[in-house]
């Protein structure tokens, strides 16, 4: 399974095609799935087939595994994923066990993506969006290096909008 970054405590690897069960639970605990897009168990099965199938295909921006570095537990989702006829902009997003929560880990890696986009997939723009309530994944952002900018509608909600671009990310 290729191995997309790391840090000292997490891997960002591609999904294992069995590990399936592990994200439809992680995407319909209702204790961490409010701030989410709304999708059905079989919307969220196609998009993890969607995933393995942008492996095969060689789409370098997707959706992965973020696995413990010391015991190589299931933590979560981490993604970025190419704009659609936008090929140089890509989307950071993450979802973490409950467990993993409050631990520093989102920003851990949320800091190893924006270094993965820029320097490793020569990225322009990396941005992300969350609900307005969703402070934590704000704050987790912001010290991901990226700035917060107008707010944006996406499926007719408001959300709040952040982006760094390569010029900036690579001024500080």
């Amino acid at each position: 399974m290729p191995v997309i970054t790391s840090t000292p405590r997490v891997i960002i690897r591609e999904f294992l095609p069995e590990e399936e069960e592990l994200l439809i639970g992680l995407l319909t605990d209702q204790r961490i799935n409010a701030d989410l897009p709304k999708r059905t168990v079989d919307q969220m099965r196609e998009v993890f087939r969607e995933t393995i199938a942008d492996y095969l295909q060689g789409i370098k921006l997707t959706r992965w595994a973020i696995v413990d570095a010391l015991n190589g537990d299931f933590i979560g989702l981490a993604l970025l994923k190419y704009v659609a006829d936008e090929p140089h902009k890509a989307e950071l997003g993450y979802v973490l066990h409950l467990a993993h929560h409050g631990k520093g880990i989102a920003t851990e890696l949320s800091k190893a993506l924006v270094v993965y986009g820029f320097e490793k997939a020569g990225l322009a723009e990396i941005f992300a969006v969350t609900t307005h309530r969703n402070t934590p994944s704000q704050n987790v952002l912001l010290k991901a290096g990226l700035v917060q900018g107008e707010h944006v509608f996406r499926h007719d909600q408001e959300l709040s909008f952040f982006k760094l671009t390569r010029e900036e990310y690579y001024k500080s």
